[in-house]
């Protein structure tokens, strides 16, 4: 049966019932719905009433679409239901009296059933927000009738990357584990470690493998979750499921078996993803703007509007704010949930209601992006992971040796003598080492109990040419040290040297 009129309605009436009777209609659902709201109405009996109703759509290399629901009517009334389809595909409705339900009278059921076709149509149906500050774009249009925009989106899982810490591939020894044709069948046992900061709801997800059986190359897949005292908490297949865990540390362990073993030997690098169920106060709402810069500028949100077929309106889903981030969310991982964009006409449906609840959702993720590190923390993380262990502790006896040679006072000629000595076998030891180069000239700087001011000034300059040569090559490599020092060393030999003694005359006019 097609449906011709619009708005998108379809009626069955005087249909009777008696217990275990059943009904079935094809329908031909019209290109772009993507959900149905229906009412079953009843009349004619005196005693409670159970009636089962299913559909199903079939879509070629796809899973049939199923729905169904147990709908119980204490006495004659309605009851308003809805539920997902595909447009231009043709839909299996049935529906049946329950074989013991009314099984004590003989009055018949009389049934009305009722479908009114909607839908929205989106252009991507899947939505990614890629770690950035940039919205996603999404454009809406409705086919069939007006229908209420109102789009909804939550994050409510994160996802976590891991490798397998350990490897171990065997051949199976038994007869069982052959194949008819004599060939061993290989066993492959990753195992994967991963920690909980606080209890919560997990499910690992595999999707080379998960939700895979007739198509799926690998003949079986199991996996089991312990702790440290190995005690098992679930053990799951192809089909995995959530299972709550407390706070601690956890092994996976994950079985494969195929009999060639370049296969297996391809799985050994496997990523396994743990999905994590937020809590309720971690549980992300998502804003919609009607502008791209809105995320950013703080205005311009998109709360609903009335779609006209044949009329297509964007918007823009943003990307939750840093501060709403939930902890432990490392680099690399990634935040589901799912975004609806319609409403239903019957019922009341609040604001920022969870749209998996509605019939029609799909899936949103979002890229935690790395985090901001503080500009020293940078610093010293950079600093850190370039020098080796031998490298800072070399750095940190030189750094030493010249708060040694700062702290030495020159007051009498054997204290002179002693810091000449140490000044002099630092700078063989660390001859191109800015620093030192500038204690040492502030040094000599600081001496006034010189008897021969020659020789004296002499070795001033000379350090002095050393000090400025090195600041040169600070100042070509855009070093905010390398300005600091030079302008230091110019200032201090001006103000501190006599101008009038012809060394120094001739040491400010080179």
């Amino acid at each position: 049966m097609a449906v011709k009129n619009r708005p998108a309605l379809l009626s069955f009436s005087g249909m009777t019932f008696l217990p275990g009777h059943i009904e079935r209609k094809y329908i031909k659902v019209p290109i772009g719905a993507s959900w149905v709201e229906a009412t079953l109405r009843t009349s004619g009996f005196d005693t409670a009433r159970r009636f089962f109703v299913d559909t199903v759509q079939i879509s070629p290399l796809q899973r049939p679409m199923k729905w169904e629901s147990v709908i119980t009517f204490s006495c004659p009334s309605a009851k308003s239901f809805a539920f997902p389809v595909e447009g231009g595909r043709t839909m299996e409705l049935v529906i049946a009296q329950f074989w013991s339900s009314g099984i004590g009278s003989h009055e018949a059921t009389v049934v009305e059933f009722e479908i009114g076709f909607h839908g929205i149509n989106i252009n991507k149906e899947e939505v990614v927000l890629d770690g950035s500050d940039a919205p996603a774009r999404i454009d809406a249009e409705a086919l069939l009738s007006s229908e209420k925009l109102a789009p909804a989106a939550i994050l409510s899982k994160i996802r976590t990357p891991y490798r397998p810490i350990d490897a171990k591939l065997c051949t199976l020894p038994t007869d069982r584990d052959k194949l008819p044709s004599g060939k061993q069948i290989l066993a492959l046992t990753l195992t994967y470690k991963f920690k909980l900061e606080d209890g919560a709801e997990v499910k690992p997800q595999i999707p080379l493998l998960n939700n895979r059986i007739y198509d799926n190359k690998f003949e079986s897949q199991f996996y089991m979750i312990s702790d440290s005292n190995k005690r098992v908490y679930t053990m799951g297949d192809v089909y995995p499921n959530s299972t709550k865990l407390p706070k601690g540390e956890y092994n996976l362990q994950l079985y494969l078996r195929h009999d060639n073993v370049q296969y297996l030997e391809k799985m050994k690098p496997l990523v396994l993803f743990i999905e994590r169920n937020l809590e309720d106060k971690e549980i992300i709402r998502l804003s919609f703007y009607s502008q791209p810069d809105g995320p950013v500028m703080g205005n311009g949100s998109f709360k609903s509007s009335v779609l006209v077929p044949g009329v297509k309106e964007a918007f823009y889903v943003g990307p939750p704010t840093k501060d709403k981030l939930p902890k432990n969310s490392p680099e690399g991982s990634v935040l589901l949930g799912a975004i609806s964009y319609g409403k239903l006409s019957f019922g009341i449906q609040e604001e920022g209601k969870n749209p998996q609840k509605n019939p029609v959702s799909y899936q949103i993720s979002y890229q935690v992006p790395p985090n901001k590190l503080d500009e020293d923390k940078g610093k010293g993380c950079n600093t850190a992971c370039t020098k080796g262990v031998s490298e800072r502790l070399e750095e940190e006896v030189r750094d030493a040796k010249i708060r040694v040679l700062a702290s030495l006072k020159q007051g009498t000629a054997e204290e002179c003598l002693e810091w000449k000595k140490l000044s002099s076998s630092l700078k063989s030891e660390y001859p191109k080492y800015t620093p030192l180069l500038a204690k040492i000239l502030e040094g000599l700087l600081s001496q006034n109990n010189v008897e021969d001011k020659i020789p004296h000034l002499e070795e001033v300059i000379s350090n002095a040419n050393t000090v400025s040569c090195v600041l040169i090559f600070h100042v070509l490599t855009s070093t905010k040290e390398g300005f600091e020092l030079i302008v230091f060393s110019s200032i201090f030999i001006c103000w501190e040297l006599e101008p009038s003694d012809p060394v120094v005359f001739n040491l400010l006019l080179s």
